[in-house]
């Protein structure tokens, strides 16, 4: 059994929040993937996300769906080398409002929606 502790040391009645089972702990690992920028875990450098390439591009433009691919392609490409036993099956990007991606991951362990900040 697979256990991960929360990636923002979350705490409950009980403790710090552990996700139990193969699946939460998948998903785990991708919520502190996405909260992971590139370059700021020491001793790996590539580990992370990339969004921080796409942080002056504008959000719900009449050319904000070309953005929203780029992203999409940008975080399969990633998530493959870095979290490889995900099982990523399907992204979606949305603007969701001036300065917010509405980011959906859909995987062999189920859906995470994520709300990511361009700041």
């Amino acid at each position: 059994m697979q256990n991960e502790i929360d990636c923002l040391m979350r705490v409950d009645q009980g403790g710090v929040v552990v996700k139990a089972g193969e699946s939460d702990a998948w998903l785990a690992r991708l919520e502190e993937w996405l909260r992971t920028p590139q370059g700021s875990v020491y001793g790996l450098p590539g580990w992370g996300n990339t969004m921080q390439d796409y942080k002056h591009e504008p959000v719900g433009s009449e050319t904000g769906h070309l953005t929203e691919v780029a992203i999409e392609a940008a975080l399969i490409k990633k998530l493959r080398i870095d979290l490889p036993g995900l099982g990523l099956r399907a992204i979606r990007c949305a603007p969701q409002n001036v300065d917010t991606w509405q980011i959906t991951f859909i995987t062999s362990y189920g859906p995470l929606a994520v709300s990511m900040n361009k700041s």
